[in-house]
């Protein structure tokens, strides 16, 4: 009686290999699922971004914040024409009183009384240094102003400029005419202006 052959039931080497690289993909995907619920679980957890509503950074006391939330520096302004009530306007003179040979010198100070920095036109289309005597109208730079020009400079708050004109003791009249009268000795008043800005009236002494 012939035996019957008996056939092997363990896998050969080329399948088991085949089943093994199955099992190692298997597992990578599954990880991959893993990995990918973990991210998408935490990203509901995760308190929402204030900026991506529009809303922007929380804006910090004392200053204003830049992309960072961190504060920024001021930005810095630049010098506007100066608002009324900024500028005061003073008249003096260097000396109160004054010999037979002595000029006045006369001083416009323009100070800014304001809290900013400030433009201010000082030119001599602005400018008048007036003289008078009681009532009678003396002597006016304006009367004889040549070529007037427009001089804008910045003041700063606190700060002052000044102006100063030395008056040979002629009088004038507008329209620049010719005037040969002289002023006498006596007591006169001097009065600055500057635009539509009146300093009040200083007085000096000519001998």
């Amino acid at each position: 009686m012939a035996q019957k052959q008996v056939r092997s039931t363990r896998p050969s080497a080329r399948v088991y290999r085949r089943r093994r690289l199955a099992v190692l993909i298997a597992m990578v995907v599954v990880a991959g699922l893993l990995l990918w619920a973990g991210i998408g679980i935490a990203s509901l957890l995760r308190p929402s971004d204030p900026g991506a509503n529009g809303a922007g950074p929380e804006r910090v006391a004392g200053g204003s914040s830049g992309a960072s939330g961190e504060p920024s520096a001021e930005p810095s302004v630049e010098p506007t024409g100066c608002l009324e009530g900024d500028i005061g306007i003073t008249a003096s003179t260097a000396h109160d009183t004054h010999g037979p040979a002595e000029n006045p010198v006369l001083v416009m100070t323009i100070e800014n009384q304001g809290k900013f920095d400030c433009n201010v036109n000082v030119g001599t289309s602005q400018q008048d240094f007036s003289v008078m005597s009681g009532k009678d109208r003396i002597f006016a730079t304006s009367d004889c102003v040549q070529d007037p020009t427009d001089t804008e400079i910045t003041i700063k708050p606190g700060a002052s400029e000044t102006a100063r004109f030395t008056w040979t003791r002629v009088r004038s009249a507008p329209g620049c005419k010719s005037v040969t009268a002289k002023p006498r000795p006596g007591w006169y008043g001097f009065t600055a202006k500057l635009g539509e800005l009146t300093s009040e009236t200083t007085q000096f002494e000519l001998k």
